[in-house]
């Protein structure tokens, strides 16, 4: 019974430390040329304590895709402090890293991310965006 009791103070301890899970499916809905809807990309989490795994699917832009992920693979994701964190490969000539940095709302269905590396139009510098991702349903 003891053991039972410190199982569940353990498990709580690490659940406070964690805080809110984004395990899961979501949908970042892309904006579309002239401010119309644009495509969807799918990203699964997997949250364990702080680590982050996953994949991010869709989301290949004009030019034959070639803004598409290299892999789907989730790089160096965590979850510190209420901030989730990771980056994806993009392109397939001249590969560019893509960071998604961003928090969960108390609800739990949203989280509103800052995407920062890809590349800017007409030779621009790339600038930050910021998306929101919906819990799949």
């Amino acid at each position: 019974m003891r053991v039972v009791l410190y199982a569940v103070a353990f498990s709580a301890a690490i659940a406070a430390q964690t805080g809110a899970n984004v395990s899961g499916k979501w949908i970042i809905q892309g904006a579309g040329r002239g401010g119309g809807r644009g495509g969807s990309q799918t990203l699964t989490l997997n949250q364990v304590g702080r680590e982050v795994t996953g994949e991010l699917l869709g989301g290949g832009g004009g030019g034959g895709g070639s803004a598409a992920p290299i892999n789907n693979e989730l790089y160096d994701g965590k979850m510190e402090n209420g901030t989730v964190s990771f980056y994806v490969w993009r392109g397939t000539d001249q590969p560019y890293k893509v960071t998604y940095k961003g928090t969960l709302n108390a609800a739990g269905d949203e989280i509103a991310l800052t995407v920062t590396g890809l590349p800017g139009r007409g030779g621009a510098p790339p600038a930050p965006q910021s998306v929101t991702a919906k819990r799949a349903k």
